[in-house]
């Protein structure tokens, strides 16, 4: 049971190794080093007059607007939650809590607890 389970894991960690490089490869493009009637050809454009409004039209349904996808953002609530209960303020918020436990067992255990604590 225990051989069947590590080959798996093996061939799970092979396979994303694998697929991590090939999307390390680089794409190869040699539009570079075309000449301009050649990278016109490859494009289907004029060189002098550019694209017609029907392929225009074609390369945006194809390609979509030349626009940039922002960047994913963290919501509001997650960035609130962060700088609510991370880093020193949870430290805060533990001894807060300290304190209201600590003055309770005062006020149970005591006739006459002093409120100045």
């Amino acid at each position: 049971m225990g051989k069947g389970f590590g080959a798996e894991n093996m061939g799970k960690k092979k396979r994303k190794e694998r697929d991590l490089d090939e999307l390390k490869k680089e794409v190869s493009l040699d539009d570079h080093k075309l000449t301009l009637e050649d990278l016109g050809k490859r494009y289907g454009v004029d060189l002098t007059r550019g694209l017609t409004n029907a392929k225009a039209l074609e390369v945006l349904e194809r390609d979509g607007p030349n626009t940039l996808t922002p960047p994913p953002t963290t919501p509001e609530w997650v960035k609130f939650c962060r700088q609510l209960f991370g880093g020193f303020s949870i430290l805060l918020w533990i001894g807060a809590i300290l304190c209201f436990l600590a003055y309770s067992i005062q006020v149970a255990t005591e006739d006459e607890a002093v409120n100045d604590n």
